[in-house]
């Protein structure tokens, strides 16, 4: 599968943010992406809801797990995955 070039604008690098949570008591502080990263994430979202963009980033944006799998294209299982992933990222550190 052929990949595609994806434009990045100036206005595109505005931060966007991540909501945040507390896994197994480790507090995870929201934070931002770039607009552009929350953008390819919010096409594969677009696709099962009806929420616009910008009510996304009012509510606090997406979640850090929510925006792994969205970017993977896994969403409806891949939430729980991602999770754990990011688990193991920590552990790492």
């Amino acid at each position: 599968m052929a990949k595609r070039a994806i434009m990045i604008k100036t206005e595109d690098c505005q931060p966007f943010p991540i909501q945040g949570e507390t896994v197994d008591r480790t507090i995870y502080p929201a934070c931002t992406v770039p607009e552009w990263l929350a953008k390819l994430a919010y096409n594969e979202y677009a696709r099962r809801h009806q929420q616009g963009f910008e009510r996304i980033a009012e509510r606090g944006g997406f979640g850090r797990a929510e925006l792994v799998a969205l970017i993977r294209g896994d969403y409806i299982k891949g939430i729980q995955k991602a999770q754990e992933d990011l688990e193991c990222l920590k552990n790492e550190a």
